[in-house]
């Protein structure tokens, strides 16, 4: 008789069928049912090991026991059972090599070795929109947004930015691997359905070292709590770290909201966050202040996205500036409700900025940072601002601080690069274009990085480079700059009819790059009276990244007015002076002394 008879004939083939379709239901089940109780992610693999294992115990026995008339026997014949064996120890051994080897998310050596990260560091991943519409999942991201901030609030707890963990939304992933890349300890992981006015929310807070859930909550309650609702999860949470590490929860109550209202705001922040459709975005939060007058929150959203709008979309300059009038004055409502909330005098040192006073505008962002030092986009600005008038390495710091934070903004990068160009450090240069490069490969700056870089310090050899790599890369830009290129640096034979329809292409301060690089005076002062009042705080910049191009430019008496005009003097004269620059007197100053001692 051959071996598939016998196989037959000991009906080894139908348990072994039958074994696998009801393993197969069961590990279903407990994928669904473990999490539910909260096991452990090691329980699951533990059940699908068993599982595994069983088949070719199970194939063992149908071979070895038959079924007859009189009950279960032991067969005695032996034939085909060495090579029967053989098969079920080797599938013993590759269920094993599975378990230990195979899993992407479980090599070996991961529990073993305990995550590089701050004991006290949570991160909080984007809760799962279980609502079963799409269009809602401004809410569910919201909601992530929100319990964030209040557990930025605990003491000694290092939060992972909102950037860096939206990051990982849809990706899946094993919550250690995931808080392996973040450089956390703890995770929170949930998600939230919502059904008319009602809401649920289930939140677990995960050990990163080994995947253990070290706590689990679902909460059902109606919007008109959501505040009470998101305090709640977060005094839990804070809780479960008080007594693994010692971390004090100290969050506030807050006031009740309007859920229209709330809805309102969600809605409008997640499109500024987006940078997309920002008049929507802004009707969506005067609708939120509307019918919550008393959010504090909402009127310094509603702050920002006025201002921010100024970028994103085409306005005169008496557009622009009544934009900023209506942007004060929501930051005066917030002032009003909450001083000393971060977002708060993040808005007003930006009202201040945008209005030239820069010294008031550093107050207001370091006392932001000072009250929440977690949240970031006070930090940017900061930044932002130190670069504007000039104090790069301040500048460098603020914005390495930033990304450290949040590794994954890559307007933090952004901002690290402007600086770390100003200094002429080529090795943070590139490894500030490469992070770029890789969070977005089609941005500006991960197009226009290195010729930038090598434009601001005439650098011909490495502008040829830069040309060819936009070429190969990015072959429209390419076409682009290479008409721009040869009118810049002054080329005889340059089309200056098509480099002047090239150049109106740009955006603004990529426009005044390249003006300044040509040293044309005269129609960078025009470029930048169109601009309106936000263009005009990269006024300085502009012309002293620039060697020796913008240095030159800097020395001109139509310039030193408008550096006067526009805040910087006022505010040299209080911080500071940066390199190239002097008093002279106590009227008069000059820029532009020494190109060659300008880093």
């Amino acid at each position: 008789m051959t071996l598939v008879a016998e196989l037959q004939r000991r009906k080894v083939f139908k348990v072994g069928a039958a074994y696998l379709v009801v393993a197969w239901l069961a590990v279903q089940a407990a994928s669904i049912g473990f999490p539910a109780f909260d096991a452990p992610p090691w329980a699951l693999r533990i059940f699908i090991l068993v599982a595994l294992l069983g088949f070719p115990i199970a194939l063992v026995m149908a071979w070895v026991f038959d079924i007859t008339p009189a009950g279960v026997q032991l067969d005695a014949s032996t034939s085909g059972s060495k090579r029967l064996f053989a098969a079920a120890g080797l599938l013993i051994v590759l269920a094993l090599g599975w378990y230990f080897y195979g899993q992407p998310s479980f090599r070996r050596g991961d529990v073993a070795t305990p995550v590089a990260a701050t004991a006290n560091s949570i991160a909080v991943l984007p809760f799962a929109n279980m609502s079963g519409k799409a269009d809602e999942e401004y809410f569910s991201d919201g909601m992530t947004e929100e319990l964030l901030n209040m557990l930025a609030k605990v003491p000694q707890l290092k939060v992972v930015a909102r950037t860096s963990v939206f990051e990982f939304k849809g990706k899946g992933g094993d919550v250690r691997e995931i808080g392996r890349k973040l450089g956390v300890s703890n995770i929170v992981e949930g998600s939230v359905r919502r059904d008319g006015d009602e809401v649920r929310i289930t939140a677990q807070l995960v050990r990163v070292s080994d995947g253990f859930h070290v706590w689990s909550e679902t909460y059902d309650r109606k919007l008109a709590s959501v505040f009470a609702l998101q305090d709640d999860i977060a005094r839990q949470i804070g809780a479960q770290l008080t007594h693994s590490l010692g971390v004090g929860p100290t969050v506030a109550a807050r006031a009740p909201i309007d859920p229209a209202a709330y809805d309102e705001y969600l809605k409008g922040r997640a499109l500024m966050r987006q940078r997309k459709d920002l008049p929507t975005a802004i009707e969506h939060l005067k609708d939120a202040v509307a019918k919550a007058p008393n959010f504090a929150e909402g009127w310094s959203s509603l702050s920002l996205a006025r201002e921010v709008i100024y970028w994103y979309v085409p306005m005169d300059k008496a557009q622009a500036a009544d934009w900023l009038v209506q942007s004060a004055q929501s930051a005066g409502k917030a002032e009003a409700l909450a001083p000393d909330s971060a977002a708060t005098q993040h808005v007003l040192g930006t009202v201040a900025r945008d209005h030239f006073d820069y010294a008031v505008a550093e107050q207001h962002y370091l006392r932001s940072i000072a009250i929440d030092p977690s949240y970031p986009d006070v930090r940017e600005d900061y930044s932002e601002l130190l670069y504007q008038v000039g104090r790069m390495p301040e500048s460098a710091t603020a914005a390495g601080q930033l990304v450290q934070l949040d590794p994954y903004y890559i307007v933090g990068w952004m901002r690290r690069l402007d600086a770390v160009s100003a200094l002429d450090d080529r090795k943070e240069v590139q490894r500030a274009i490469a992070r770029i490069r890789e969070l977005d490969p089609n941005s500006n700056r991960s197009i226009f990085g290195a010729l930038d870089y090598a434009m601001a310090y005439s650098r011909d050899d490495e502008i040829r480079a830069a040309m060819a790599e936009i070429e190969a890369r990015y072959p429209s830009q390419g076409a682009l700059v290479k008409v721009l290129l040869p009118w810049i640096l002054g080329d005889a034979h340059a089309d200056a009819q098509a480099a002047q329809s090239a150049i109106k292409s740009l955006g603004a301060l990529q426009r005044a790059q390249f003006l300044v690089a040509r040293k044309d005076t005269d129609g960078y002062l025009q470029q930048k009276d169109n601009a309106g009042p936000l263009g005009l705080t990269y006024f300085f910049t502009d012309m002293y990244v620039s060697k020796p191009a913008g240095q030159a430019m800097l020395r001109d008496p139509r310039v030193k007015a408008k550096l006067a005009e526009y805040g910087f003097v006022a505010y040299w004269r209080e911080k500071g002076w940066p390199v190239g620059c002097r008093p002279l007197g106590e009227t008069d100053f000059e820029c532009g002394v020494d190109a060659a001692t300008v880093h």
